[in-house]
């Protein structure tokens, strides 16, 4: 049978366990909102992965076009020796082109961007990864203290029935 001042001890231990217990479960509503954040930086990083695929399409799709009035060009240029009249249409594929162009190098500016900003998301993917983990190891951790603090409660209610016989 164990003394007052044991019984005290335990009960105070346990309410040690309990305030732990409480901590804990503050600190895990804490981590699911980190969760729910997590999530939705994983639905934004999908988000712009698809804008960087459409991105680099239409990167492809003018880097085509611009080899192709390069082509035109070029040939213009050779024929302008002969015909005054293909040398309007050699400036119009030269104005094509350096709209092209422009519009390339916005683009590839804009990409680069985009790719910097993915792997922020990355990075910060990442550290919401670990701080799951944590809260892994967390869980695990709150559900050995509870299973310890329910275990310390039969063994109080079991003093404090022989106690009171």
């Amino acid at each position: 049978m164990l003394t007052p001042e044991q019984v005290q001890q335990i009960i105070a231990d346990n309410n040690s366990l309990q305030a732990e217990v409480n901590e804990l479960n503050e600190i895990l509503a804490i981590k699911e909102e980190e969760i729910v954040e997590l999530r939705k930086i994983a639905s934004e990083t999908t988000a712009l992965r698809s804008m960087v695929d459409i991105h680099l399409e239409e990167l492809q799709f003018m880097q085509n076009r611009i080899g192709k009035h390069q082509q035109k060009a070029a040939g213009a240029e050779e024929r302008e020796l002969e015909l005054h009249q293909e040398l309007t249409g050699a400036a119009r594929v030269q104005q094509q082109y350096t709209e092209l162009f422009q519009q390339y190098t916005y683009t590839s500016a804009q990409l680069e961007d985009v790719q910097q900003e993915l792997a922020k998301l990355k990075k910060r993917n990442n550290m919401l990864q670990q701080i799951a983990v944590k809260i892994g190891e967390m869980e695990s951790s709150m559900e050995m203290l509870t299973d310890e603090r329910d275990h310390l409660k039969n063994k109080v209610a079991l003093l404090e029935k022989m106690q009171a016989t």
